[in-house]
């Protein structure tokens, strides 16, 4: 999986890649998804999206072949656009991050063993908080792997 996660958001056609990595989140996730599974949420790897991921290797398997330079996408300032990008909506999104925020708080679950547990809530605190604004509006958000 990714060396990095960090929240992407999308409303009202204004994007922005945050620039906090989430490296707890990232470390356990495989073991938060089991724990969103057992809470009856969305894991959150169904948040994640790859694109960069995707966007590297291509570059790396064109080698020399590839255009010198990539022009940025004017909207988000990447060498990829909006549209090739995988986006859920915030209210989903919250949904887990809720669940998994509030199942820390009062537990220290047996899906996260030798886990950074207050470090990895303040991570899903940073999310809930950016996310949450943007739930009523009806964003749109993805974990960004890199």
């Amino acid at each position: 999986m990714a060396a990095t996660l960090r929240l992407a958001t999308l409303n009202n056609s204004q994007f922005h890649l945050h620039q906090q990595e989430l490296t707890q989140i990232c470390g356990q996730l495989t073991r938060l998804d089991a724990l969103c599974k057992s809470l009856g949420v969305i894991p959150l790897s169904q948040f994640v999206d790859v694109t960069a991921l995707e966007f590297r290797e291509a570059a790396e398997l064109l080698d020399g072949q590839a255009p010198a330079r990539v022009e940025p996408d004017p909207l988000t300032g990447l060498p990829y656009g909006l549209e090739d990008m995988s986006w859920s909506p915030v209210a989903a999104g919250m949904t887990s991050i809720e669940a998994l925020t509030r199942h820390l708080q009062r537990n220290h679950p047996r899906e996260l063993p030798g886990a950074d547990i207050p470090a990895l809530a303040a991570e899903l605190r940073y999310c809930e908080q950016l996310l949450a604004p943007l739930e009523p509006e009806g964003g749109q958000f993805h974990l960004a792997a890199d």
